[in-house]
């Protein structure tokens, strides 16, 4: 899950909960005020029965209204005294209810026919009265009148508003998710450039550092620790280049006096040598000039590295890889290795002659070495498009799908056993990607196991500089 996911969901879960707080009391209150008022009502009702009652004589008709509008009530008086029922109205003579305590109301629901009486019924044939009972004394008598009515139009209303509110909950809260979704994405921002820029950072470019304002935010604070570690990297990194490189440059004149040497007790004459010790001053003079290319190797490599761009001289790749080819065919006839060329007549680039020299060296040597008896390499040029490109194909047995991707690291080599008997280091390639980027270029290299080997080098016409 995304951090502005977590944002969005916990804004949400924090907005719901409050619409969810301050609904419920609205709610309360809105069922709340309407049953107070219906008890004032009911107790209003109540006082001016008794008061109606108290006032008329004795010949009343007993089965006549209290007063106008009694068949709407459920309302009956009793004589707290004597317990003799004074008046019940036509509701209270058809329905009976519970009895309360004085002082007090309750909502009472109750199953009524609607062939008996039509009060609003649901389709249950359920009714929901509202009662209160009172205490009245008036003139030294003591009255109990239980008053109610239905309250099921009032209840229905109830239920309409508690719906409205649960909906208007559910698309307050959906309305809210989705502002709040945006409304991370705007908190992250400063988060995804930092992480753009973050991501533009890397071992060719440790010299970019995030921009810093002058905001006191977290975000600003972020780029600067960020700019901290990448100092330290720099650092670190560009000392690593400088410790391989003078390593490098230090073991290269040993290993050259070393060589030198063994050259000269291989040429001396000596009295009855044997075989073994002239098999082991051969494959010493094997090992030390195999180290020698590989420390020379090595060198060129940690140069490369920290150089941050080629020079910008107007050379002719044609006339670098003609001449390449000449002094490869020496290589390949020995084998019966045919070297088939297709180049224009000019290939200009902007760099430097003696880098793209070396990294072409290197592929035309790999399309040599690891080539068949009797293969073939195919040079070919192509400036049709906006790049120039110069693809080397080779036969041979080639480099299996699952290497390809490993074949321009450093010491990667496909075979230990093919490499130790052509004297590979496995840093031929890595020179030539970075010769090739150096010169704001791309290498691909594709192969297909026991057929072929493709390597394409695609270099610009105009280049930009690439520190």
């Amino acid at each position: 899950m995304t951090v502005r996911l977590k944002i969005s969901l916990l804004i949400t879960a924090a907005g719901f909960v409050a619409s969810l707080v301050f609904s419920g009391i609205i709610l309360w209150e809105m069922t709340e005020q309407p049953l107070r008022i219906i008890d004032s009502e009911l107790e209003s009702t109540a006082q001016r029965a008794v008061r109606i009652l108290s006032n008329t004589d004795n010949n009343r008709t007993p089965d006549a209204p209290l007063f106008i509008g009694d068949e709407r009530y459920w309302l009956k008086i009793d004589d707290q005294d004597s317990g003799q029922s004074i008046y019940r109205s036509r509701l209270a003579k058809l329905i009976e209810i519970p009895e309360l305590t004085p002082g007090t109301s309750t909502s009472v629901s109750l199953i009524i026919p609607r062939k008996k009486i039509d009060l609003g019924q649901d389709r249950r044939n359920e009714v929901t009265f509202r009662v209160r009972k009172s205490k009245i004394a008036i003139d030294g008598k003591v009255y109990l009148v239980s008053t109610g009515r239905p309250v099921e139009e009032i209840k229905e209303e109830l239920w309409d508003i508690v719906v409205g509110v649960v909906s208007g909950l559910a698309i307050s809260t959906l309305l809210l998710m989705v502002a709040s979704y945006f409304v991370a994405g705007f908190i992250l921002k400063p988060i995804r450039i930092i992480n753009d820029q973050a991501r533009e950072i890397t071992e060719k470019h440790l010299d970019r550092r995030m921009p810093v304002t002058g905001a006191r935010d977290e975000f600003n604070a972020l780029s600067q620790t960020l700019n901290q570690v990448f100092d330290r990297l720099q650092h670190a990194f560009l000392r690593q280049k400088r410790l391989l490189a003078d390593a490098s440059h230090e073991l290269k004149t040993p290993l050259t006096m070393m060589r030198l040497s063994v050259d000269e007790i291989r040429s001396a004459p000596a009295e009855n040598p044997s075989r073994l010790q002239a098999e082991k001053l051969e494959r010493m003079a094997e090992q030390v000039l195999r180290m020698e290319r590989l420390v020379k190797s090595l060198l060129d490599l940690s140069s490369l590295e920290i150089e941050g761009a080629a020079s910008e001289d107007t050379i002719d790749a044609v006339k670098i890889l003609e001449s390449l080819i000449a002094d490869y065919r020496f290589l390949a006839e020995p084998r019966n290795i045919d070297i088939e060329v297709r180049l224009p007549k000019e290939f200009i680039v902007k760099g430097s002659a003696e880098k793209l020299n070396r990294a072409f060296s290197n592929i035309l040597d790999n399309a040599i070495k690891y080539n068949e008896n009797g293969g073939r390499v195919d040079v070919i040029g192509d400036q049709s498009g906006a790049d120039l490109t110069i693809t080397i194909i080779n036969t041979g047995s080639g480099v299996a799908e699952a290497e390809i991707h490993k074949v321009f690291d450093q010491f990667y080599r496909v075979e230990e056993s093919r490499s130790l008997r052509y004297g590979g280091s496995g840093l031929g390639l890595a020179i030539v990607k970075r010769i090739v980027e150096l010169h704001g270029g791309k290498v691909n290299f594709e192969s297909k196991p026991g057929a072929w080997t493709r390597v394409t080098v695609s270099l610009p016409r105009h280049r930009e500089t690439t520190s």
